[in-house]
């Protein structure tokens, strides 16, 4: 698995780098596909991660985007990172 940084990250909100911070070390600990989904979903329903990213899996890989916290239907278009498997 590689975790590939593509972006910075804009923190509109005091919560931001704590839960990414958090949030990378969760990506680069995980050994497999499987531990990935299952870690990312247990992350979001412990952390506010849907309110300020936007994310989800492709056939290879996990991304995530940025979302605007003055607009949280609004993303950011460049990718945060990526995570390939």
């Amino acid at each position: 698995m590689e975790v590939r940084f593509e972006n910075m990250i804009c923190l509109w909100d005091d919560k931001i780098p704590t839960m990414f911070l958090e949030f990378m070390n969760l990506l680069t600990l995980a050994m497999n596909e499987e531990q990935l989904r299952a870690s990312v979903k247990d992350f979001a329903e412990k952390n506010e991660l849907d309110k300020f990213f936007l994310y989800g899996f492709g056939s290879h890989h996990f991304y995530l985007h940025q979302r605007y916290t003055s607009d949280p239907e609004m993303v950011m278009q460049n990718r945060v990172l990526s995570v390939h498997f």
